[in-house]
C-alpha cells in the first residue's frame, strides 16, 4: 500500500517535472526513496502515471477546489494529482490511498493542508470520476499539441493520442551474432517468461510483462538489447557497400550503432558521434555487445573539430526532435514542449542535414530518422535538402506497417511500437 513516504516522493518527482522543467528520468533519480524495491516501484508507478495523466486530473482537481492553489503551494497540486491518479489506476483500497496522500502532506511541509487533501479525495470518491467535457481533458494532451497532431494526421489522431496514455511494452532486439530469435524465444519459454516475436522487426521480441534489465536473460552477455520495435527498422533502410565507412551521427545511447554492426558484418569502419556528456552510453553498449566503433565526442555542426576529411559511404542521422512519436515512453514531453519548439527543431535539423551532406561520398547514402510524427520535422528537412542540392536523389523505401509520405515513411505510435520517421537519400 502507498505510504506517506511513497506519496511524498512521487509528489516531489511530479512537482520537479511540472514546475521546474526537469526531465522525468532525472527527477525520478533525484527523488526515488532509498530502501526496498517495492517502495521504489510504487513511487515510480504513481509519479509516472500522474505525469502521464496530468492534463486530465488537473482539470478534475480544479473542479474540486474553491479557489486555485497559491504558487508556493503547488507541491500540493502535484500531491493531489498523484492521489487522484491512484484512485483510478491502482488496485489499492480507497482508504489507503487517502491515508497515504494525507500523511504525505506533513513530509512535504504542508501539514496544515491535511483537511483540504482529505476533503478533495473524499469528494472525488463520493462524486465519481467526471465525464471529460473536452478532448484535451479526455486525452490528457495540451490543446496546441492536440490540434497539431489532428491537423497532421486527421484520420489517426485519436489513436495516436490514446496510445500516449498507455505504458509501452518492453521490446528486445536479439543479437544474431549470438543467437537466433527463435532460439531466444525458446530460452524465455523454458524460464517461464511469456514473450512473442514482433511482426515488424525480424529481430524483435516483446515481453508480456517488463522485467528488470539486470535480471534479463541474455542482456549482460550481449545476446539481447532493449530497443523499441520501430527503432529496430534502421538496417531495413540502410544499404552500405562492402568496406563502407559509416557515420552514426547523434548516436547515443548506441542502439542503432550496435544494430548496424550486428547486421552488416561487411562494414569497414563505423564512427559514432555525439555530444561529450552522451558518449558514455554508446561505449557501454559497444562493450556489452563486444562490438567495435570509433566513438567521437563532439558537436555535429562543428565539423572542423572532429572530421578527418575522408567522406562517408553511409551517414545515419537520428536527428534531435520534438519526440512526439515517443510520448508514451517519455510522458514529460507533453509538459516540456512548446509550440515554438517545433520550428526550432526543424531549423536545427535542416542545418544538420546540409552539414552532413557535404561529408557524404559520391554514390553514398544518407538515412534520416526522427522520433517525431510531425511533417515539419520529417519531410520538411528532407524536402529542403532535395530542393537545394542537385546531387540529392530521394531513395524510396518501404517498411512494414509504415505510411508513405512525400519523402519518406512514417511509423505511427501504436500498442506495439513508437512513432518513427525514416527517409533515404542517395548522392548522385
Amino acid at each position: 500500500m502507498p505510504t506517506g513516504e511513497v506519496c511524498a516522493a512521487a509528489a516531489r518527482i511530479v512537482h520537479d517535472v511540472t514546475e521546474n522543467g526537469r526531465s522525468l528520468e532525472a527527477a525520478t533519480t533525484a527523488h526515488l526513496p532509498k530502501g526496498d524495491d517495492r517502495r521504489r516501484s510504487e513511487t515510480r508507478e504513481i509519479a509516472w502515471g500522474a505525469v502521464r495523466w496530468w492534463f486530465r486530473y488537473d482539470k478534475v482537481l480544479s473542479s474540486k477546489l474553491h479557489r486555485p492553489l497559491r504558487r508556493r503551494d503547488r507541491i500540493l497540486q502535484s500531491l493531489l494529482i498523484c492521489g487522484l491518479y491512484q484512485l483510478d489506476h491502482l488496485r489499492e483500497p480507497d482508504y489507503a490511498v487517502t491515508s497515504g496522500t494525507v500523511d504525505a502532506a506533513s513530509l512535504l511541509g504542508a501539514g496544515r493542508a491535511k483537511g483540504l487533501i482529505n476533503a478533495v479525495l473524499r469528494a472525488r470518491l463520493r462524486d465519481g470520476e467526471p465525464e471529460p467535457n473536452d478532448e484535451e481533458t479526455a486525452l490528457a494532451t495540451p490543446g496546441w499539441l492536440l490540434e497539431l497532431i489532428r491537423d497532421t494526421w486527421p484520420h489517426d489522431w485519436r489513436n495516436i493520442l490514446a496510445s500516449f496514455n498507455h505504458k509501452p511494452p518492453m521490446t528486445l532486439r536479439v543479437n544474431p551474432l549470438k543467437q537466433s530469435r527463435d532460439e531466444y524465444l525458446q530460452v524465455l519459454q523454458d524460464r517461464g517468461i511469456k514473450a512473442s516475436a514482433c511482426n515488424a522487426s525480424p529481430w524483435g521480441v516483446t515481453l508480456e510483462a517488463p522485467v528488470n534489465v539486470d535480471e534479463l536473460v541474455g542482456f549482460r552477455d550481449g545476446t539481447v538489447s532493449v530497443q523499441d520495435a520501430a527503432a529496430q527498422m534502421t538496417p531495413l533502410v540502410c544499404a552500405p557497400p562492402n568496406g563502407a565507412r559509416v557515420l552514426d551521427a547523434c548516436a547515443a545511447p548506441g542502439g542503432k550503432t550496435t544494430h548496424l554492426l550486428e547486421h552488416f558484418r561487411h562494414i569497414g569502419s563505423l564512427v559514432a558521434l555525439d555530444l561529450p556528456d552522451r558518449c558514455g552510453t554508446i561505449e557501454d553498449n559497444l562493450s556489452r555487445l563486444g562490438l567495435n566503433a570509433k566513438v567521437l565526442a563532439a558537436d555535429l555542426l562543428d565539423v572542423d573539430t572532429w572530421w578527418d576529411g575522408v567522406p562517408f559511404d553511409l551517414i545515419l542521422l537520428d536527428a534531435p526532435c520534438s519526440g512526439t512519436g515517443v510520448i508514451r515512453r517519455h510522458p514529460d514531453i507533453r509538459h516540456h514542449r512548446r509550440p515554438a519548439d517545433i520550428a526550432h527543431y526543424a531549423a536545427q535539423q535542416k542545418r544538420m542535414v546540409h552539414q552532413l551532406w557535404e561529408l557524404l561520398a559520391p554514390k553514398g547514402e544518407m538515412v534520416y530518422v526522427t522520433c517525431s510524427i510531425l511533417m515539419q520535422e520529417n519531410d520538411g528537412p528532407v524536402r529542403d535538402l532535395c530542393t537545394r542540392c542537385d546531387d540529392a536523389q530521394l531513395h524510396h523505401t518501404a517498411l512494414p506497417g509504415a505510411i508513405k509520405t512525400d519523402y519518406g515513411v512514417q511509423l505511427l505510435p501504436n500498442p506495439t511500437q513508437d512513432g518513427l520517421y525514416y527517409a533515404s537519400l542517395k548522392k548522385v
